[in-house]
């Protein structure tokens, strides 16, 4: 199956490019996917997949719009 991937701010650093196209096995999930991008601290940034909060038992499906971030905050 195939998922497209956006990473945004530091998440960046995990491939050359910012939005891809990856596949991955069938039945695959965010942890599979999170693994395959080497992305160890897993605690600070946020997933949302098709526009939903995921968590990293979240089953993906073919097509999936993935999206990695880190929150940012200032002030």
């Amino acid at each position: 199956m195939k998922v497209n991937v956006c990473l945004f701010g530091p998440m960046r650093k995990y491939r050359d490019k910012d939005k891809f196209q990856l596949e991955l096995e069938e039945g695959a999930t965010l942890a599979r996917l999170l693994d395959h991008l080497k992305i160890e601290d897993r605690i600070y940034i946020v997933i949302l997949i098709n526009g939903r909060r995921a968590y990293e038992d979240e089953p993906l499906s073919d097509d999936a719009e993935v999206l990695i971030m880190a929150p940012t905050g200032g002030g």
